[in-house]
């Protein structure tokens, strides 16, 4: 595993978790106007990235149990991921919902509410630092 992008995902994928959290801080002790409209905006861009990180890191790993393929989809890979004991259930599911908000988001359909995105976040952060966790581990093997 090349430990050097292993490395940069985590760093990115730790920032992003930080953001996460400001972001959301932010939103939930202030009412909606023109300022929060763009502190939103931000949220969701910073989930977005919260889940190309998880992507990166998919690939690696995927890469690593010589299971990864051309044209392989991240529900298709979650579920391997599932299958090898990499990921537990709690993270599958919480990673499954988490794309599904992510394509909401980058393809613009049925984008998530405000209160939506802050709840998943909110009723999901140790889920966040788990995956984080987890990253962690493979860096240090």
């Amino acid at each position: 595993m090349n430990n050097d992008r292993l490395i940069k995902i985590i760093e990115d994928m730790a920032e992003v978790i930080k953001n996460l959290n400001e972001c959301k801080d932010i939103l939930k002790s202030h009412d909606e106007n023109k300022t929060t409209i763009f502190i939103e905006f931000g949220l969701k861009q910073i989930f977005v990235d919260f889940f190309i990180t998880v992507e990166s890191f998919t690939s690696m790993v995927l890469k690593e149990l010589k299971e990864f393929k051309i044209g392989l989809d991240m529900k298709q890979s979650l579920r391997i991921l599932r299958d090898k004991d990499i990921i537990n259930e709690e993270v599958f599911l919480f990673l499954s919902q988490a794309r599904l908000l992510r394509n909401r988001i980058s393809h613009r359909y049925k984008e998530p509410s405000r209160t939506e995105l802050l709840e998943f976040i909110d009723s999901n952060i140790m889920r966040f630092n788990d995956v984080l966790d987890l990253a962690k581990q493979f860096a240090e093997n």
